[in-house]
């Protein structure tokens, strides 16, 4: 989820490297991208300052819930320094703040906070950085109209299953018309379902397993519908900006990015099953985000069970 603000960062600062400071090791997920960026996995408070290069022009700290990032701008004094107010001891340090709202996406919150610094649209460039990311795969995917993610590398509590999936699609090209084509993308935790769908052999099937993060860019951006489970490639999908389904065991509104052409299902009441979602629920949401042009064929759905608070104004 900060992909749309690196590149955000990558496209207004000229071009000049960004450097990820992170406590983890998590170099893998940066150095992937198709411009430059630097990282340094720093896991204490003084390995912190020492990262942030004396004479920075620009920083940035998204972690909203201690003094720790505050602290090392006020040591290093970086011209620009953008930080959540949270009601915390460093909240004055910020150059540029906005207050941290727990009831927004975070690839979200993070380019907002950018946009105090610079003019951002927030819902373009999030498009514009995965069709940059997208254009350096060096193997294009099968074309598809639908894009599934049953994976949730969290547990199985996240995982609709297969079981919901294919149901889903079946329903789907229904509706829509047999000759919709589906591109399943799985991970490394998806061995299992990879085997059942090999074996499945469904017409107009495809399945990318392991894939680049490009390839899957790929995929999601020429999408006209992305189903997912709340996993890594969900957000990749969201940022696609494409009409977007999310099937999650509860809402959690800073995982799922509400738009008119987003709906997010979610288990009855206060059950937290995700299994209790039948495929006629996802079907239902699917229908009411499916592109206006194609909708000829499309009834309107009985029943719903999708939570889709009113959209935010995107700046």
């Amino acid at each position: 989820m900060t992909y749309p603000l690196l590149y955000a960062l990558h496209r207004h600062m000229g071009g000049k490297r960004v450097r990820i400071i992170a406590r983890d090791p998590v170099d893998q997920n940066y150095l992937c991208l198709p411009w430059p960026v630097d990282f340094v996995q720093a896991k204490g408070f003084w390995s912190h300052v020492v990262s942030l290069p004396r004479g920075a022009r620009l920083m940035m700290a998204l972690h909203y819930t201690s003094d720790r990032y505050g602290l090392v701008a006020a040591i290093r004094r970086p011209a620009a320094r953008l930080g959540f107010t949270n009601k915390r001891l460093t909240d004055r340090v910020w150059t540029h703040a906005c207050k941290k709202d727990f009831e927004e996406y975070l690839a979200v919150a993070n380019v907002r906070l950018l946009s105090q610094y610079l003019p951002i649209d927030i819902e373009a460039n999030a498009r514009e950085c995965f069709e940059t990311i997208a254009a350096s795969a060096a193997r294009s995917p099968h074309a598809t109209d639908i894009v599934l993610m049953p994976g949730g590398g969290d547990g199985e509590y996240k995982r609709w299953g297969l079981k919901n999936f294919l149901p889903l699609l079946a329903g789907l090209r229904a509706e829509l018309g047999e000759h919709l084509t589906a591109t399943f993308v799985l991970g490394p935790d998806e061995h299992e379902e990879h085997a059942a769908l090999v074996a499945a052999n469904l017409p107009g099937v495809h399945l990318m397993m392991t894939r680049p993060l490009a390839e899957i860019a790929h995929v999601c951006i020429h999408a006209r519908l992305i189903v997912a489970n709340d996993c890594g490639p969900s957000h990749i999908g969201q940022s696609a900006c494409v009409p977007y389904v999310g099937v999650f065991h509860r809402h959690n509104p800073q995982w799922y990015w509400d738009r008119p052409y987003s709906r997010c299902v979610t288990p009855l009441g206060d059950c937290v099953d995700i299994q209790t979602i039948e495929p006629g629920d996802v079907l239902d949401a699917c229908l009411e985000v499916w592109p206006a042009s194609d909708r000829a064929t499309v009834s309107a759905p009985a029943v719903r069970r999708v939570h889709a608070p009113p959209a935010r104004a995107m700046v």
